[in-house]
């Protein structure tokens, strides 16, 4: 029997890209994945094709190299490598909930102890957290869980329908609702059902135990999933366009202020809590000029506001004077991604989303054409999937369709002559709770860690990320007088580590099991 691979002792953590290529038509037939499907114990079908990548680009997917991993386009196929007790992993930027993932991979490699395969339901953080179905060299398949801490669905197993050794594998992996399959080669290998995560990125994995692993990917297909018998959502938007008021009468004073006109006006819910309030920061001269606003801090619903004088340096060369949420970094401290909201040297507001390193990112521009010589007010919000910008009050852009990502903040000027300026005053933002009415939602401004139940004598139970909200269900006191909070995911959180927002005073009292 194989024994039971434990966790990695390393995480590689690579910046996402997104899918490029879509499928053609002729192939793009749903009736001999559903005749797949028909083997399961849980009724699944797909009917509408996402995506398709066949790495004939360059452009196809991210690219990596470093003394432990390589990520490259070669040859019409993607080569994932790694060594020393290491997984990688590469995920799209689409966000879905069910799907139907395939791929087909080939591993290059000699040593046969290793993983590889498909993830599902990624984090939008790009932390690994995520489903993973994965095959071994020697001919072993497996079902996993990453949040924080590595958790086995499907312990490690031997099936005749696995290829090993360099022979080429089809792998296809089953995310609707609950429900979690794993094919090889049109053979059911496993199943298992699991309500950690509901929706997040798709990609590819290749891990390590020892050895260096080289595997080949080609011809990823990623088709929308149903359930029978329940919903099932396939689209990247998670939230619907909504009505928004034309104008707003708080928007140049004080924050809380402007918080509650936009709680009474319900473009937000209630419960938002103050993330920074700084008075003034400016930039001046040519260049790129960046300055971070409560790195520390990173939250994805946000509502941020604050007055801006831009002077103009060049008016033949790109200038801007913004604010910046959703900010994400590298390992060198690059910002990777990011959300734009600002004023260009043309007078005219507008709203940037570069939300991947590997693909252009989406842009809209305002209607009206602000005079440079006064300051501006500028209040945008960033929730879930959806921004809308106010200046000086009035609505400019409205329902712009985001990448769902928590992140930092910051201010910043593009200059390309000497007189460019960007001065900011009163700057500030609130995170925004996710929570319905009725409901208690915590989040953390640094990762939490997770117990088994409430109190420390339990087992770790992975880790809340920063910035990441989830529901509680429950609350109970450790035998040391400690409170606790039991989350959706029916793990534990101490309550002095994390923020509660909603409805937490009616939260049950749970009695551990």
């Amino acid at each position: 029997m194989k024994s039971f691979r434990a966790g990695l002792a390393i995480m590689l953590l690579l910046s996402t890209a997104a899918f490029t290529h879509v499928l053609a038509a002729d192939n793009s037939d749903p009736s001999d994945v559903n005749k797949l499907l028909s083997d399961g114990n849980t009724e699944v079908t797909v009917d509408k094709l996402l995506k398709e990548v066949t790495f004939d680009d360059e452009n196809d997917w991210q690219t990596h190299n470093d003394t432990t991993s390589k990520m490259a386009i070669k040859n019409g196929v993607y080569q994932m490598s790694v060594s020393e007790n290491s997984i990688i992993w590469g995920t799209n930027y689409d966000s879905q909930a069910d799907t139907v993932i395939q791929v087909k991979a080939k591993q290059t490699s000699e040593d046969t102890n290793n993983a590889y395969g498909i993830m599902c339901r990624g984090d939008a953080s790009n932390n690994g957290d995520g489903y993973y179905f994965q095959i071994s060299g020697d001919g072993y398949y497996t079902i996993s869980m990453m949040r924080g801490d590595t958790t086995t669905l499907v312990d490690w197993a031997e099936s005749k329908a696995i290829n090993p050794g360099k022979d080429e594998n089809e792998i296809t992996a089953v995310c609707a609702g609950d429900y979690l399959a794993m094919y090889v080669n049109d053979v059911l290998v496993a199943e298992t059902n699991d309500k950690s995560f509901s929706e997040g990125y798709s990609g590819l994995s290749v891990a390590s135990y020892g050895k260096e692993v080289n595997v080949e990917f080609d011809d990823v297909r990623i088709w929308s999933a149903s359930v029978k018998g329940g919903a099932t959502t396939t689209t990247t938007a998670s939230t619907d366009t909504v009505s928004l008021p034309e104008s707003l009468t708080s928007y140049d004073g004080k924050p809380k202020e402007a918080i509650a006109e936009l709680e009474q006006l319900g473009v937000i819910p209630s419960g938002s809590s103050q993330i920074f309030n700084e008075s003034h920061a400016y930039f001046a001269g040519q260049g790129n000029w960046f300055t971070p606003l409560a790195s520390k801090s990173p939250h994805k619903n946000i509502v941020m506001g604050g007055e801006l004088t831009f002077t103009v340096g060049s008016t033949t060369k790109f200038e801007s004077c913004t604010f910046l949420s959703r900010i994400n970094l590298n390992n060198q401290n690059v910002a990777t991604t990011y959300i734009e909201v600002g004023i260009g040297n043309d007078s005219y507001p507008y709203i940037f989303d570069n939300y991947s390193e590997a693909q252009d990112g989406h842009i809209e521009v305002g209607t009206t054409k602000l005079d440079l010589k006064q300051p501006h007010h500028v209040l945008f919000t960033t929730i879930d999937d959806l921004a809308n910008v106010y200046v000086d009050g009035n609505l400019e852009i409205s329902n712009f369709k985001i990448a769902e990502r928590a992140g930092t903040y910051g201010i910043s000027l593009s200059g390309r002559g000497p007189k460019a300026r960007c001065d900011g005053k009163n700057l500030w933002a609130f995170s925004v709770p996710s929570v319905k009415p009725g409901q208690c939602a915590v989040s953390s401004a640094k990762v939490a860690n997770k117990r088994s139940g409430p109190g420390t004598k339990f087992d770790p139970a992975g880790q809340l990320a920063a910035g990441d909200e989830t529901i509680v269900i429950g609350q109970a006191k450790a035998t040391d007088g400690k409170s606790w909070w039991e989350l959706e995911d029916e793990t534990w959180v101490r309550e002095d580590l994390v923020t509660a927002v909603g409805d937490c005073a009616n939260v049950p009292i749970t009695k551990p099991s």
